[in-house]
């Protein structure tokens, strides 16, 4: 269950507690009848209060296990069918995966899309966090003197201004760029669109589609979710 969720329970079921044990002191102090039965009245309706909190979290509990559920099965459907739908698209295709954490699951999920779509993924590498550690990345991409060289690159909670400085970098030394973001982040990267394919949904499997099929195309421009995605997905050339 969500942290935020637990404490909203677990805050209301004080309130309610620290309530009932005022009224309990209250009417052992106080025995007037009229007050002894507005308390009663008071303690029934806390009563019910909670039994529908109870109620709502149980509902809660069954929702998120049924969306985890469903979650679970679309990503298995997804890694039955996606090689069908990617396969061979990068074939001969050298990559470089940038990301904040190399060992992340989600970093070794795309390195496993892109090894289905036919690409050589030759590193991956820790995005700097700074522009001194980005000159450092750079000149190790540099000098790996790669053949059609593609950067895929992950950006969540990066510095815009050093993920500016690295694709200018590359776009000048001839590298095909992909910048990945996920799904609810805040980074507008729509300034990036004219030189790099963009991916707004990048940890859904329709942004894995979008990211082998833009750079298939060769493609350049926002796709996704967002309000300056040109598409969804992009568009197979169907010749």
């Amino acid at each position: 269950m969500h942290i935020g969720f637990r404490y909203h329970v677990a805050t209301l079921m004080a309130v309610f507690f620290s309530l009932f044990l005022g009224i309990i002191v209250g009417s052992i102090i106080f025995q007037d009848d009229l007050l002894v039965q507005e308390q009663n009245s008071i303690i029934n309706e806390l009563e019910n209060k909670f039994n529908q909190l109870q109620s709502w979290t149980k509902e809660l509990q069954t929702n998120l296990k049924q969306a985890e559920m469903k979650e679970a099965l679309l990503a298995e459907g997804w890694d039955l069918i996606r090689h069908a739908l990617i396969a061979d698209q990068l074939q001969g295709r050298q990559v470089v995966l940038l990301a904040e954490g190399v060992n992340t699951g989600l970093v070794k999920r795309l390195a496993a899309v892109l090894k289905d779509a036919g690409a050589q993924v030759v590193d991956t590498v820790q995005w700097p966090s700074s522009a001194d550690g980005l000159e450092l990345v750079l000149k190790k991409l540099d000098a790996l003197n790669l053949d059609q060289p593609v950067a895929v690159i992950w950006v969540d909670k990066q510095d815009s201004s050093v993920v500016k400085q690295g694709v200018d970098y590359l776009r000048q030394l001839k590298w095909q760029i992909c910048i990945l973001q996920p799904y609810n982040s805040s980074m507008s990267l729509a300034t990036f669109a004219q030189d790099a394919l963009i991916i707004d949904i990048g940890d859904t499997f329709l942004g894995e589609l979008a990211m082998i099929w833009g750079l298939n195309a060769g493609l350049t421009g926002m796709y996704g979710h967002g309000s300056t995605a040109v598409a969804l997905l992009p568009v197979l050339d169907s010749e």
